[in-house]
């Protein structure tokens, strides 16, 4: 197999594992940091109507079995500075999607740790996607697109 063959055959590997992760991830650090700007300079908390779609979604989530472990597992893996990990995650998902010339197995092994971490966020931030609603399809969307546009 040539470079360019392995090269390729490398990029739609990855473009087909972790990718949806990865584009997750990404949706939700957009979500989250729009959420934390809107609400940095607000002078009432009320006046945000989302912020009820969100709280009512937590309260729906934590009657489940699986929400509160996937919350704790999640404050845990973050070392206490989840936005900062998140935003570590999404970035090295995407330095691994466009180094299509670094080492293997540890750009595979980053991927997939990335990936990993993204997909607890998620399942951890789900009530913030009460914020876009419907949107969050079209957002999901443009995250995907930019993460394979980012894979060489």
């Amino acid at each position: 197999m040539s470079t360019g063959e392995r090269s390729e055959a490398r990029r739609q590997a990855v473009a087909m594992g972790p990718g949806v992760c990865h584009a997750l991830g990404l949706m939700m650090l957009v979500v989250t940091e729009w959420v934390r700007a809107d609400l940095k300079d607000a002078t009432a908390f009320a006046s945000h109507a989302y912020l009820k779609d969100m709280i009512e979604f937590a309260a729906s989530l934590a009657d489940t079995d699986w929400y509160k472990p996937a919350v704790d597992l999640y404050d845990t893996v973050s070392f206490g500075e989840p936005r900062a990990a998140l935003w570590a995650a999404v970035f090295m998902a995407l330095v691994v999607r466009l180094n299509a010339y670094g080492p293997e197995e540890p750009q595979r092994l980053l991927s997939w740790v990335a990936a990993a971490y993204c997909l607890l966020a998620t399942l951890a931030l789900l009530p913030y996607l009460a914020v876009p609603g419907a949107g969050a399809l079209v957002l999901l969307a443009l995250s995907g697109g930019l993460v394979n546009v980012a894979t060489r």
